[in-house]
């Protein structure tokens, strides 16, 4: 999604009612000094109101001409390694979304409602609150082919042998491919192979992928 719409009051204003009258069911989240890199934020549990003062947030810039993203210093770092070593592969990645603000969030929801209709839109698009683009641990990334970046979702869908090849390098460097095939019940989204997860170490994510389960499952099992 590389443009927003102009928004609605009216809708913003129902969206941010919702999440603050969400309960999360378990206390993942903020430690009170710096991010907990095994946070859940999902559907069932939305962001706490006081994680965002736990981030440390750097500016960076993104595949659009003059546009940047905010994502958190710890989770940059890992990115530029895991974008380095694809390099050396012949793969380019950029950033297109990173740290969501629940503002920011309501306008994708908007955009995405008069663009699809509000059933595709809540199918799709995290209620504004939920989003793991507020934990700043989360990318959504794009590759380059050809000359061109591959922003659009229906584009890189078409691009599965790229994307395996991005998705064996991810736990090297603290991240996950955060929603899997399969799992769609759990996380409550269909498959994305362009986003991805920062947890922390190297050896959390390796264990997560050898797993096979995603986030929600991982910490209901060994948390």
């Amino acid at each position: 999604m590389k443009k927003l719409k102009a928004f609605s009051t009216i809708l913003i204003f129902a969206f941010g009612f919702f999440v603050v009258g969400c309960e999360s069911t378990k206390n993942y989240g903020y430690k009170g000094k710096h991010p907990d890199y095994l946070v859940l934020v999902n559907k069932m549990h939305p962001i706490s109101v006081d994680y965002a003062k736990s981030l440390d947030l750097v500016t960076v810039d993104t595949v659009y001409d003059d546009e940047t993203a905010e994502i958190e210093k710890a989770t940059y770092g890992a990115y530029l390694s895991l974008q380095s070593a694809l390099e050396k592969q012949g793969i380019e990645i950029g950033i297109d979304s990173a740290y969501r603000s629940v503002e920011y969030q309501e306008r994708i929801m908007l955009d995405f409602t008069e663009k699809y209709g509000e059933e595709y839109a809540r199918n799709t698009v995290a209620v504004p609150g939920t989003s793991e683009h507020h934990t700043g641990l989360a990318i959504d990334i794009v590759p380059k082919v050809n000359g061109e970046w591959k922003w659009e979702n229906e584009d890189m869908m078409q691009l599965p042998e790229l994307f395996s090849r991005i998705h064996k390098e991810l736990p090297k460097h603290g991240f996950i491919l955060r929603l899997l095939k399969g799992k769609e019940k759990i996380t409550g989204y269909s498959y994305e192979p362009w986003h991805i997860r920062y947890v922390g170490s190297v050896e959390v994510a390796q264990e997560i992928t050898d797993s096979g389960l995603v986030l929600e499952e991982y910490l209901e099992e060994f948390k």
